[in-house]
C-alpha cells in the first residue's frame, strides 16, 4: 500500500472546484522536507477516515489532510458503501491514498476498526467525513511526538449552519477524572486527540456496536495506561455541525452506550472507588429515566429503571442506604468523598 513520502503541493493534486477558495483549496501547507534534520523519517502518521454520504464534506476533508506537506503520511479512507458522490471525489484523490474501500459496513465505529486494523505508522488518528485539519496541524503533532508525548490533544472550531464559529479546546484530565463525560461534559475533541500507535494497539478493537461513543471508550482505554500527554491551546480541526451530526440529531441509545463503557472500563477503579462510581452511574441514568420515558433502558418507563435492568446488588438506593444504616451518615458521607465522590465531583 503507498505511503507519502514526499510532501504534496497544490500543483501535485486536482484543482478544486472553481467556486472554492483558502484553504485546503488554493491555499497549502509550507512543505516539510523529506528528512528531519538527523537524517531520520518523520514519524509515520496513520489517519483513517470513517465515510457514508458525506460527499458534500469529504473532498476538503481529504485536501486538509495531504495539503499537510507532510513526508511520512499513511491516509487510509473505509466507506460504508456511500450512494451518493462520495465515491467519486474519493476516485479523484485515489493514486494518494495508502488504502480506500467502499462497501456496506457495520457502522462508524465497524470503518475504524478496519481501517485501524491497516495502519502501520506511529501516530493514530481518526478524522471524520465532515471534519478538516488546519493547515500545519501533522507537522505540530509530530514535533511533539518527538518530545515524548504520547497522548496529544489540541483544539477545534466548531462551524454552525449559519456562520457562527465556537472554539473548543481539549481538557487536561486523566482515566479517573474522563469517567465523568456526560456529568462534568466531554474533555475531547475528538478530532483533535492523536494517540501514539503503540498504545492504541492496546485499546482496539472498539465495540463496533457503539453507534456514538466509540470515542469515549478509546479515550478511557487510552488514559488508563497513564500515557506523557500534552494539551495545546492551538486550534487544528474544523467539525461542521450541519445538523445531521450524531450529536445534535439525538440519538436514543446514548445513555445506555455511556453506562455500557463506564460500567465496563470502570473496571480499572480500586474494588470500593468501582463500587461506589458505579452507584452514581446508576442514579444518573434513573434520574435521566425521570425525564426521558425513552432512556436509558428501552422499556419506557420508570418502573423499568428502578426494577427490570438493576440487580440488587447494583441497586444505589439500597447500598446506600446500607451504608447509612450500617455506619452511620458521617461514615457514609466521608466515604462518599474521600474515595468515591471525588470521581464525579
Amino acid at each position: 500500500m503507498p505511503i507519502i513520502t514526499n510532501s504534496l503541493t497544490l500543483k501535485d493534486i486536482p484543482p478544486p472546484p472553481p467556486e472554492k477558495t483558502g484553504w485546503p483549496w488554493t491555499e497549502e501547507n509550507l512543505p516539510l522536507p523529506e528528512r528531519m534534520p538527523d537524517g531520520s523519517e518523520w514519524p509515520r502518521m496513520s489517519i483513517v477516515t470513517p465515510s457514508y454520504n458525506y460527499g458534500r464534506f469529504i473532498e476538503e476533508t481529504i485536501r486538509s489532510v495531504l495539503l499537510q506537506g507532510y513526508p511520512n503520511l499513511e491516509y487510509i479512507i473505509i466507506d460504508g458503501g456511500s450512494t451518493d458522490n462520495t465515491v467519486e471525489i474519493i476516485n479523484k484523490y485515489e493514486k494518494y491514498l495508502t488504502y480506500w474501500v467502499s462497501e456496506p459496513d457495520e457502522g462508524q465505529t465497524d470503518a475504524i476498526n478496519k481501517g485501524f486494523q491497516l495502519c502501520t505508522g506511529k501516530i493514530f488518528a481518526w478524522l471524520n467525513a465532515d471534519c478538516n485539519y488546519t493547515i500545519s496541524a501533522l507537522q505540530k503533532v509530530a514535533e511533539y511526538y518527538l518530545n515524548g508525548y504520547r497522548l496529544i490533544a489540541g483544539g477545534c472550531v466548531a462551524v454552525y449552519n449559519d456562520g457562527r464559529e465556537e472554539t473548543v479546546y481539549s481538557v487536561p484530565t486523566d482515566f479517573e477524572g474522563y469517567l465523568k463525560f456526560w456529568v462534568a461534559g466531554c474533555s475531547f475533541t475528538q478530532a483533535d486527540v492523536f494517540v501514539d500507535k503503540a498504545l492504541a494497539d492496546d485499546c482496539f478493537l472498539l465495540e463496533k456496536n457503539l453507534y456514538m461513543l466509540m470515542d469515549y471508550q478509546f479515550f478511557l482505554r487510552a488514559l488508563s495506561k497513564k500515557p506523557k500527554q500534552i494539551y495545546v491551546q492551538e486550534i487544528w480541526s474544523k467539525d461542521k455541525l450541519h445538523g445531521n451530526n450524531k450529536t445534535l440529531k439525538g440519538y436514543e441509545g446514548g445513555i445506555s452506550e455511556f453506562c455500557q463503557i463506564a460500567l465496563a472500563e470502570s473496571a480499572q477503579l480500586p474494588w470500593i472507588q468501582r463500587m461506589i462510581y458505579r452507584m452514581d452511574v446508576e442514579d444518573y441514568t434513573i434520574i435521566y429515566s425521570l425525564n426521558n420515558s425513552k432512556q436509558p433502558y428501552g422499556s419506557g418507563n420508570l418502573f423499568a429503571a428502578l426494577f427490570v435492568r438493576p440487580t440488587l446488588l447494583r441497586w444505589p438506593f439500597f447500598w446506600k442506604m446500607l451504608i447509612k444504616a450500617v455506619f452511620g451518615y458521617k461514615i457514609y458521607s466521608w466515604l462518599m468523598k474521600s474515595v468515591g465522590r471525588s470521581y464525579l465531583s
